[in-house]
């Protein structure tokens, strides 16, 4: 493929605008924004302004007439798999918004119609380029706090919403929403494949059916449990809790606390007092702000994968693997069971 990238986005909305169009006009010698589809005049009128391109209110009609190496899809949840699956067989790479799809069956059948199409897919999931999430693997892979055997990632607010992410029917509801961001990271820093998990979910203060808190306990292979939550609150739990068999990572947006040392015990075990040992060691560093990744970065690697032939960091198999957890939250919500994932 040469450069640039015919690229055109399907769905022009905010996150499309500040996420998708900050990646692509921030790589300006790899991208060229030649078409975008939207329902949305308004919409269309800004991505006339911030492309100066064709617009599209059926996107059909765009692949038919237009000379497109790559579709970005930023659309309601329950809209990706059928777009996708057209935009592949129409022979474009595809770039698809978190969630990939709404169901595991879904997300199978993107990378199906992608291999039949001989192009690829690549997965939006920015936390993997989050600077917390950067950082706490390199202390981790230090060796700096132990053995790590837990591993919490929450998030926390005190809003409610009224749009299509509170229906089932459009693929609404928390976990699809937040589970790539607080479930995937921890998961690959545990470095083991899922064993199985609990899960749990309910619909509390948002209206329409689709759930808005979730939890999720997931046992890994190497023993490794990692916790995920979201839930509401106007105080939050650490953002990150890292415990190891030499210390601990607490992470509160950019700042990361890590103590290290293993407490000494206490000569005289009955004086409880001393059984909290001394010699642990606390510092704490201050990492970028981009806790979800930066756009620019994300779309450089979409750009080294079709140019230069330099494997983009998701793969199909960890797409679906993510896919497979999201649906067995829920399942284990409704069997009150712990659900296999290996």
């Amino acid at each position: 493929m040469n450069k640039p990238i015919r690229t055109a986005i399907i769905g022009y909305g905010r996150s499309a605008r500040f996420l998708h169009a900050t990646g692509l006009l921030g790589n300006p010698q790899a991208f060229q924004v030649v078409a975008v589809t939207s329902r949305s005049e308004p919409s269309l009128a800004q991505a006339r302004a911030d492309f100066d391109c064709p617009t599209f209110t059926d996107y059909h009609r765009m692949l038919r007439e237009c000379e497109i190496d790559l579709v970005v899809i930023v659309t309601r949840n329950d809209q990706h798999c059928e777009m996708a699956c057209h935009v592949l067989a129409a022979g474009c790479h595809t770039l698809i918004t978190k969630p990939l799809g709404i169901t595991r069956e879904e997300v199978a059948r993107i990378y199906g119609t992608a291999e039949q199409a001989g192009k690829k897919v690549f997965p939006f999931l920015p936390a993997r380029w989050g600077t917390d999430y950067r950082r706490i693997r390199e202390i981790i892979e230090s060796g700096e706090i132990g053995r790590v055997f837990a591993i919490h990632r929450s998030v926390y607010g005190f809003a409610t919403r009224d749009d299509w992410q509170t229906e089932s029917k459009f693929g609404g509801g928390i976990i699809l929403n937040w589970g790539a961001h607080l479930i995937e990271p921890p998961m690959l820093l545990a470095n083991s494949k899922p064993k199985h998990l609990f899960g749990s979910c309910a619909q509390v203060l948002n209206p329409g059916d689709a759930e808005d808190t979730f939890y999720s306990l997931i046992t890994m292979e190497n023993g490794v449990r990692v916790h995920s939550q979201w839930s509401f609150s106007p105080q939050a739990l650490p953002h990150w809790f890292v415990q190891g068999t030499g210390g601990c990572i607490i992470g509160n947006d950019t700042k990361l606390e890590i103590t290290t040392g293993i407490p000494t015990r206490p000569a005289d075990p009955t004086k409880f007092k001393d059984m909290e040992g001394e010699g642990a060691e606390t510092r704490t560093e201050t990492v970028g702000d981009d806790l979800y990744g930066d756009s620019v970065e994300i779309y450089r690697d979409v750009a080294a994968d079709l140019l230069d032939d330099q494997p983009y960091s998701v793969t199909r198999d960890e797409a679906i693997r993510l896919s497979s957890i999201f649906d067995g939250i829920k399942k284990s919500q409704q069997q009150e069971t712990l659900i296999p994932l290996s």
